[in-house]
């Protein structure tokens, strides 16, 4: 945790504004040098763009929340890895998913998060597996997706051997050279971004009409709206 970490302010009121830099959201103290975070999210398969997996019956996703840049606001997914990004000032969050090719399944690179803020979840007093008991949700400043993504495996020679498609389960570290590297790439990328939020409503939509709830319990998507029940704030 960062040395200047203040409580969070929990006194919010249900018509406030909490999108940051609103309180009680604390600006992420960025540490230059640092390495970015790789992580795995799995796709919709009612959708040609990669978007996360929305219609899932049984465990719809979350996250990657584009349509309020954030992760962990709405889940609890990767908790070691949001951790770690605050108390190690990780700026720069990269994202890839699993798609179908010629060759079976792969996985792509689709995007980025840089953050720019960050709220500790209130604790239950419970430690979880990795014997933790700090969580966090975290708020980009900017983002920026493409599509259809690049195959990890043909990143290798651009990466100056750096091999990203080795199977990992949920997430991984990249070092600064490398995340320089795939920021460079993505930034010279046609903008999706708005593809995806579009993508994310029709399929929501749909999932809407076959099942009446979205993601198990709600009859609405993902906003602001909702971000301080979330955050456990009324």
């Amino acid at each position: 945790m960062p040395k200047n970490h203040q409580p969070n302010n929990r006194a919010v009121i249900h018509n406030q504004d909490v999108r940051p830099p609103n309180p009680p959201w604390i600006p992420l103290p960025i540490k230059s040098g640092s390495r970015a975070a790789l992580s795995f999210y799995y796709s919709d398969r009612l959708s040609k763009t990669p978007i996360r997996d929305v219609s899932h019956k049984d465990d719809p996703k979350p996250d990657p929340n584009l349509e309020t840049m954030t992760f962990g606001l709405f889940s609890r997914c990767d908790k070691a890895m949001r951790a770690t990004i605050v108390s190690e000032g990780i700026e720069l969050h990269f994202f890839c998913t699993g798609r179908r090719g010629q060759q079976g399944g792969i996985r792509v690179l689709t995007g980025y998060y840089r953050y720019g803020w960050y709220f500790r979840v209130p604790s239950n007093g419970k430690k979880s597996k990795n014997n933790a008991r700090d969580d966090y949700m975290l708020t980009a400043k900017q983002i920026k997706f493409v599509n259809p993504g690049f195959p990890l495996a043909d990143l290798t020679e651009y990466l100056h051997g750096v091999q990203l498609d080795r199977r990992f389960r949920t997430f991984r570290y990249v070092d600064e050279k490398t995340a320089t590297r795939l920021l460079r790439l993505l930034h010279n990328t046609p903008d999706a971004t708005e593809q995806y939020i579009s993508e994310i409503k029709r399929v929501e939509q749909l999932v809407m009409d076959r099942d009446k709830l979205l993601y198990k319990n709600r009859v609405s998507g993902y906003s602001w709206d909702i971000a301080a029940e979330a955050m456990g704030l009324t």
